[in-house]
């Protein structure tokens, strides 16, 4: 069940050399815009703090893929900006 291994995932010490992939809010890692919520590659400490991995390389599909949900997220973002 995906729900449970995201919350296990998150209260979890994340093993040496090893992440998660979680939504959070971004803080312009990867390319992403502050503030898009959009999966990031995270890592969890003892106390239950996470933080994004930095230089998880991507590859060229990986990083097409990215570029176009972003964008996609952006729009979304235009589309409402009216309502906020």
């Amino acid at each position: 069940n995906g729900v449970v291994d995201t919350v296990r995932s998150l209260t979890t010490p994340t093993a040496d050399g090893d992440w998660t992939s979680v939504a959070v809010c971004s803080d312009c890692s990867y390319g992403i815009d502050a503030g898009l919520i959009a999966s990031m590659p995270i890592k969890v400490d003892a106390d239950g703090r996470w933080d994004v991995v930095p230089g998880v390389e991507l590859d060229e599909f990986s990083r097409e893929k990215v570029d176009a949900t972003v964008q996609e997220l952006r729009d979304e973002r235009e589309a409402v900006a009216d309502l906020l």
